[in-house]
């Protein structure tokens, strides 16, 4: 019985690059992904994983791997401007992006010409394309004639891949066994994940911010900051709720907040929680799925001197984990919808989980003001770095 084991785990190729052998090294990828194989390949933000976009046997064979949501998308990599035009339809917007940042740690999303195999899509139609900035793996894509998949390396919620150990560490027997070939470039630079741009209402949306800044396209407040402890995470969400306070007079606040296991996502939650005065100690809701708790909203006008006229109403703070969800609706079914109060305050862990509906169906309300936070473990072992965005 453990012959075909074995035989399956001793296909999988490990190619080490050299100066001197990259052409053999690109021939015997592309003829993995001719083959409908699975291979693993660096880029300039971290080890990839890719089959050929357009073979639905091979992005079954990704799904499994990847252990994506059903309908959760999927970006593809091109070579270039004219091949991603094959695939997907480029408005002004995403023509100006490709332009100025492209080839680039850049993701941007476009209606789709769903010319890519099934279950790469977003299930609005959408496709996120890229073009890497990785000369070997552009020479790859060039001479295979046509996109691979472009997502990270690692088991969705796992560690960002660096180094070949970090995705074979990370990954189960199982999943390893649908490996077909590894290019082993060493470690990789420990850059952030690429920036995603959704260009489809000719404007500019960041979904996701990596390494490039769009300032010069978008009206979006970018910082960045390093926390070196949980009490400096924590201090991190206390001074970004100080500052937010007014704006709950009339918006609702929704932290969304995305990183690895023990990035820090609950230490910022407990910050929002002593901002807001609740005293109650924060816990991941991981279990229970969501934790609420109450705090008081003083009245801001100015002109009520006389303290009795202080009004104190009495508002909420979600604390919200995804981490458990098989399907996005299952947030709406803990009622998160009739929590979009002004004047409440939602943190909802692991925006990836439940990113698109987010995106395409409640942020867009008047009284939301929505904060994405990336967190981004590096070395040594305690230092987070914390990317903020506010609209």
């Amino acid at each position: 019985m453990k012959q075909p084991s074995n035989s399956k785990r001793t296909a999988m190729q490990i190619l080490r690059t050299t100066d001197n052998n990259k052409q053999n090294i690109l021939q015997e990828a592309i003829a993995v992904l001719n083959n409908g194989g699975l291979i693993i390949y660096p880029t300039e933000t971290c080890y990839g994983v890719g089959v050929d976009a357009t073979n639905p046997k091979a992005v079954e064979k990704l799904l499994l791997y990847k252990e994506r949501p059903e309908g959760k998308a999927i970006s593809i990599a091109v070579s270039d401007k004219e091949m991603a035009e094959q695939y997907v339809e480029l408005n002004k917007t995403a023509k100006n992006l490709y332009k100025n940042f492209l080839p680039g740690p850049l993701t941007v999303i476009s209606n789709s010409k769903h010319t890519v195999a099934k279950g790469l899509e977003a299930e609005d139609g959408s496709l996120g394309v890229r073009i890497p900035d990785y000369l070997f793996i552009l020479e790859l894509i060039k001479q295979f004639g046509k996109p691979i998949t472009a997502t990270s390396a690692n088991v969705s919620g796992r560690k960002t891949p660096y180094t070949i150990p970090d995705v074979l560490d990370y990954t189960i027997e199982k999943k390893k066994r649908l490996i077909d070939c590894i290019i082993d470039a060493g470690e990789l630079p420990h850059n952030p994940p690429s920036t995603v741009v959704d260009t489809r209402l000719n404007d500019e949306r960041i979904v996701r911010e990596g390494s490039i800044s769009l300032k010069s396209f978008t009206h979006t407040s970018h910082k960045t900051y390093v926390s070196h402890s949980e009490n400096e995470t924590q201090q991190i969400g206390k001074d970004l709720m100080k500052q937010l306070l007014p704006k709950l007079q009339n918006r609702c606040i929704v932290f969304a907040l995305q990183g690895d296991l023990g990035a820090g996502k609950t230490q910022f939650a407990k910050g929002v929680a002593r901002a807001l005065g609740i005293k109650e100690i924060i816990t991941s809701p991981t279990f229970v799925l969501v934790k609420e708790y109450n705090f008081k909203l003083k009245s801001q006008n100015s002109k009520l001197k006389n303290a009795k006229y202080n009004i104190q109403n009495t508002k909420y703070l979600y604390h919200i984990d995804t981490w458990r969800m098989r399907e996005e609706n299952e947030l709406l079914d803990l009622g998160f919808e009739k929590m979009l109060v002004s004047g409440n305050v939602i943190v909802v862990e692991w925006l990836e989980k439940v990113k698109s509906l987010l995106e395409n169906n409640i942020l867009h309300k008047k009284n939301i003001f929505p904060v994405w936070v990336q967190f981004e473990q590096k070395e040594p072992a305690n230092l987070r770095q914390i990317s903020i965005i506010a609209s």
